[in-house]
C-alpha cells in the first residue's frame, strides 16, 4: 500500500533542526515508509494507549506518526527520549 505522507508544521520545524546526516536518514526512511510501513528498517511500534505508532530514523532518532486508511501523519521527530519519553 502507498500512503500519502503529511508532515505537520511542528514536526518539520524538528526536521529542520536535526543534524544534516540525520535530516537525510529520516528523508530516505519517509521513503521506506511510502513504499511498505512495514520495512525491517524502520522497526515500527505501536505506542500503547494511543493511535500512534513510531519508526525508527536512527539507533537514538524516531519519528511519531498517526495511520489513517490513504494516509500516514508524522507528528513528532526527534531523539528517541524526546518523542517517546524513555
Amino acid at each position: 500500500m502507498k500512503a500519502d505522507i503529511i508532515i505537520t508544521d511542528s514536526a518539520q520545524k524538528e526536521v529542520a533542526m536535526l543534524p544534516k546526516e540525520i535530516r537525510t536518514k529520516f528523508w530516505k526512511q519517509i521513503e521506506r515508509l511510502i513504499a511498505n510501513p512495514s520495512y525491517p528498517s524502520l522497526r515500527n511500534e505501536k505506542l500503547r494507549g494511543t493511535d500512534q505508532w513510531a519508526f525508527s530514523i536512527t539507533m537514538n532518532y524516531r519519528a511519531v506518526c498517526i495511520r489513517y486508511e490513504k494516509s500516514i501523519v508524522i507528528v513528532a521527530v526527534g531523539t528517541h527520549k524526546k518523542v517517546l519519553g524513555d
